[in-house]
């Protein structure tokens, strides 16, 4: 998926689980992007200098980084650094990274390191014509009427 779908789908994730708290939205968001720091050319990865890179060489892409260990250890780094619901938020962010790029044909790596082969349920193509026109506008308009629903109650 690209950057702009996890992006909405870790707003929208956090949306339903907070509502329109705005820290908690940001959590869920920046951690939406976060799996794909293992990419120096991602939206997030071409941010930060080197780090990226290092991640790339060793771990690869969509790697170790794409798993629900991965997930556990986000959730449990800002549960210590933020407290329980904005770890449950930055958790909950991070799977719907993992699990729209379960999506994709490549898949991830979902159960590392039980189990290192791919999981994949290939439905879009990662910047494909149904990503682009059809998933992201959609999850867009979704998040769109959630927010307009929680504001005219």
């Amino acid at each position: 998926m690209e950057w702009r779908t996890h992006l909405i789908t870790g707003l929208t994730a956090g949306y339903l689980i907070t509502g329109a708290d705005v820290n908690s939205l940001l959590v869920a968001g920046v951690a939406a992007l976060l799996p794909d720091i293992d990419h120096p050319n991602s939206y997030i990865g071409s941010k930060i200098p080197i780090i990226p890179s290092l991640i790339k060489i060793t771990l690869g892409h969509r790697g170790p980084l794409h798993s629900i260990s991965a997930a556990a250890f986000i959730t449990l780094a800002v549960t210590i650094f933020g407290g329980p619901s904005l770890g449950i938020v930055a958790g909950v962010g991070y799977l719907a990274h993992i699990l729209g790029d379960m999506l994709t044909p490549s898949g991830v790596p979902l159960l590392w390191p039980v189990l290192s082969k791919d999981i994949k349920l290939p439905l879009v193509k990662t910047g494909g014509l149904l990503e682009r026109f059809v998933v992201f506008p959609g999850l867009c308009l979704g998040l769109m009427f959630l927010t307009v629903k929680l504001f005219f109650r």
